[in-house]
């Protein structure tokens, strides 16, 4: 299981063994998109204004 954090703020944003979602965290209100696979994670964040 992979914790998957904002990158902004440090906000423990889930908790997951495979997703692919767009999130916005509680915290910094930015949009994190999440792909996550069994062997990596990838985080990115997306400019919402």
């Amino acid at each position: 299981m992979e914790e998957v954090r904002c990158k902004n703020c440090n906000q423990l944003l889930l908790k997951a063994e495979y997703c692919f979602v767009e999130i916005k965290c509680p915290r910094c209100k930015k949009t994190i998109i999440v792909k996550l696979k069994k062997d990596r994670v990838s985080n990115t964040t997306k400019n919402s204004e």
